[in-house]
């Protein structure tokens, strides 16, 4: 998996999240890619481990918002 495969499936995954949020949390991952630099992006992806385990992380403070 490439950056932009990681980015794909982290916005299909969060198509769920209301639109001011979702693109807030990809804004979030895209710059995290690009702060590390093209040359790092391997070890990023094997940081963040898969777009499931950070869609997850997304979609209950979503969840928390609406209930407020």
């Amino acid at each position: 998996m490439n950056k932009e495969e990681f980015l794909m499936k982290l916005e299909a995954l969060l198509l769920d999240v209301p639109g001011d949020e979702r693109r807030e949390a990809l804004e979030y991952y895209r710059n995290y890619f690009e702060d590390a630099g093209q040359e790092n992006e391997a070890k990023i992806i094997e940081e963040l481990e898969s777009p499931e385990k950070n869609a997850e992380k997304t979609v209950p403070i979503s969840g928390s918002r609406k209930m407020q």
